[in-house]
């Protein structure tokens, strides 16, 4: 007879505690709206672009004379096939065609260092000036999931379907905006 009892009260007691939790308060923010309208965070990404354009524009030239030197490695290539071109010319021909090739492994080399270079400052300008001011916009999410007492804040485009009110992008990015 005790045990039935016992049994009784202990599932009363889990079902107490099953009704009486908290249904979490959910929202979510479109992460890349909030970054994109976050003044600050849009300045930080001009001036990292600003510190790469130089070696980019150095690589789109570089590039360019590659082709170049394509162009002339393939007239060379074709002349000194030419059964009618006399065998001087032909061996002139083979030669330019072996410099053209050494100069165009030289320009792959550089191009492949410049490009590391643009990755180098890209990475560090996004370590140096962009984390700080992601991690500022996340803080903003808390502030305001804070003030609206939410639980837990998705980003948008990770759920499959929110209602409308349940978006707290605009008041992330006043927060931010507000805070310049």
């Amino acid at each position: 007879m005790k045990k039935p009892v016992y049994l009784l009260f202990a599932s009363l007691i889990v079902a107490t505690g099953l009704f009486a939790q908290k249904t979490p308060i959910t929202a979510t923010v479109n992460v890349q709206r909030v970054l994109a309208e976050y003044g600050a965070f849009q300045t930080a990404v001009e001036k990292v672009r600003g510190s790469v354009a130089p070696v980019e524009e150095e690589v789109k030239r570089m590039q360019a004379s590659v082709q170049n030197i394509v162009a002339e490695g393939q007239k060379a290539q074709e002349l000194a096939a030419n059964p009618a071109a006399s065998e001087e010319a032909r061996a002139e021909a083979q030669n330019t065609v072996i410099e053209l090739q050494k100069q165009l492994q030289e320009e792959q080399v550089k191009i492949n260092q410049f490009r590391q270079q643009a990755q180098q400052l890209a990475q560090k300008g996004q370590q140096e000036d962009m984390a700080p001011l992601q991690q500022k916009a996340l803080e903003a999410v808390k502030t305001v999931a804070i003030d609206k007492g939410i639980d837990v804040v998705l980003p948008l485009n990770g759920v499959v379907y929110a209602d409308d009110s349940l978006e707290i992008t605009d008041a992330v990015i006043a927060v931010l905006n507000a805070a310049e």
